[in-house]
């Protein structure tokens, strides 16, 4: 009985760690993914040492970014599916949807990144100016580690 009374709590206990333990994976888990498209040096001389880096961000149904960043370099956005919620320094969000776009002067502090929708995805083409040797992401607060 008692070795029973052992074994129980012990598979309960793996149990519940495990259950905690995938909900801290979950957490951790970005609404946000990237998929790179292009990245092209401009053959403007006026450009030197510029690039374009092109990607499409994916934003997980109802998911949302607000660890406030900066982009050194010049940002435009084009929604392609859903829309998306974006806020700059004021910290109240403007909505885009398919077929608009957006733009992020240099160094602007953007604090959220929202979808729109809680069932569907939303894809978003952002398409950075940015010279050569500059940073194309810092970000501000929470720090991340």
């Amino acid at each position: 009985m008692r070795l029973l009374l052992i074994t129980t709590f012990c598979v309960a206990s793996t149990l519940l760690f495990a259950q905690h333990n995938d909900h801290a994976v979950k957490a951790n888990v970005s609404p946000l993914s990237f998929n790179p498209v292009l990245s092209q040096m401009l053959s403007d001389s006026l450009l030197t040492d510029y690039k374009m880096d092109v990607t499409v961000m994916t934003v997980t149904p109802g998911g949302i970014d607000t660890v406030s960043h900066r982009h050194d370099c010049e940002l435009f956005g084009y929604v392609l599916e859903g829309s998306v919620e974006i806020a700059l320094v004021t910290k109240t969000p403007k909505t885009y949807k398919a077929g608009e776009m957006f733009y992020e002067k240099r160094n602007i502090l953007h604090t959220v990144t929202k979808n729109g929708s809680t069932t569907q995805p939303a894809r978003v083409l952002l398409m950075f100016l940015i010279k050569n040797g500059r940073p194309g992401y810092t970000p501000e607060y929470p720090k991340t580690k």
